[in-house]
């Protein structure tokens, strides 16, 4: 089944209050696609959990995601943001709760929350299987989530590879940012397993609604129920 798009209308109105010191890598290794992809998840969720009331926005950073749930969703809710990284925390773009923590290992108890999701950010993790069984722990309704994969395909593989190596710390450079900044992104995506790797791990701790992958496979984009007979 496919996402939920956004529209232009909600697009505009994101772009139009963005903040100007908006995660610049995000944009760049996703080709200039981050924002959409943000919004799109957070339709995505609400067509499977219509009215939630308590979100947890996991390896939230500066708070991104929560800040595009909040342009796309009206509702009456409250959204807990958790990063291991204080600064982020502190920088962080949206006044909700927050609360220091790895993805890994979160400080909440089973089922405490409606929606449980992130973006760009669990790549990073060693183990990704640990993370989604986190994630699908303290979720009672629904998960969504967007991250760096690898495709299957070599080809495919190899011209990623060059371009987040070669091309992508220097279109960044471009941009006003530092090259050095953008290496580690390359070093992320060749430890990564193939995304068939993370397709086993989501379905067997999530009944998924929602695979896609994005820009060259890159990405990947994934709504479901967690499965709770598998925590």
């Amino acid at each position: 089944m496919n996402s939920v798009k956004a529209t232009d209308a909600e697009l505009r109105e994101i772009y139009n209050n963005i903040p100007p010191a908006y995660d610049r890598a995000n944009r760049f290794i996703s080709f200039n696609q981050d924002v959409k992809w943000r919004a799109d998840l957070v339709k995505t969720i609400l067509k499977y959990c219509t009215k939630p009331k308590i979100i947890l926005d996991v390896a939230s950073g500066k708070g991104e995601l929560s800040y595009v749930f909040k342009k796309v969703f009206k509702g009456n809710y409250e959204v807990i943001l958790t990063d291991y990284a204080e600064n982020m925390l502190k920088m962080a773009i949206v006044d909700d709760d927050k609360v220091l923590a790895s993805f890994d290992a979160l400080p909440f108890r089973d089922n405490a929350f409606d929606v449980v999701m992130s973006s760009f950010a669990l790549h990073a993790s060693d183990n990704i299987e640990i993370v989604i069984k986190e994630i699908t722990r303290v979720s009672r309704k629904i998960v969504g989530f967007i991250a760096m994969g690898k495709p299957d395909n070599p080809i495919k593989r190899i011209y990623l590879s060059l371009y987040l190596r070669f091309l992508m710390p220097y279109i960044a450079a471009l941009a006003g940012a530092k090259a050095r900044d953008f290496k580690y992104i390359y070093y992320i995506y060749r430890r990564l397993n193939a995304n068939s790797y993370f397709r086993s791990v989501f379905h067997k701790y999530i009944d998924v609604k929602v695979y896609e992958e994005k820009a060259l496979n890159l990405f990947y984009f994934v709504v479901g129920y967690p499965k709770k007979r598998n925590l």
